[in-house]
């Protein structure tokens, strides 16, 4: 039975991974980056309401796009790979603060649990600086 769950859920995340990267069916703009530059990433406005309360909330108007200038490209695709299929990337150390800090903005609680946890298994008494540096108090 364990076979056919992880099958299931493997299938699931290609199913998941195609609606993303693929374009049927989108149906909502997210513009990153710089206002006078901005680069757009076209999303499922189900997918998102149904995985963040940040975008449950946002999407009840009837916009077809929202601006989020504070973010870059890279964090807003690694943060839709999260909602989309459960998948973050945690290339280094120096991106966790960074990824938290989106998590919390997104009110994407387990993914800010899961952060937590690989910071605090991530601090040793040589990094410890660098990661405070970056906690604003």
């Amino acid at each position: 039975m364990k076979n056919l769950e992880k099958k299931v859920t493997k299938n699931l995340i290609k199913d998941y991974s195609n609606l993303l990267n693929g374009n049927s069916f989108k149906d909502f703009s997210i513009f990153v980056e710089n206002k006078s530059n901005p680069f757009e990433i076209k999303v499922h406005k189900s997918i998102l309401s149904s995985r963040s309360p940040f975008f449950n909330e946002s999407l009840r108007q009837e916009s077809l796009s929202i601006f989020l200038n504070q973010f870059n490209k890279k964090e807003m695709e690694s943060i839709l790979s999260y909602i989309y299929y459960g998948n973050i990337s945690f290339e280094n150390q120096e991106n966790l603060i960074q990824l938290l800090e989106i998590s919390i903005y997104f009110k994407l609680n387990l993914l800010k649990e899961i952060i937590q946890k690989k910071i605090l298994n991530s601090i040793n008494y040589s990094n410890f600086s660098n990661f405070y540096s970056k906690i604003e108090i």
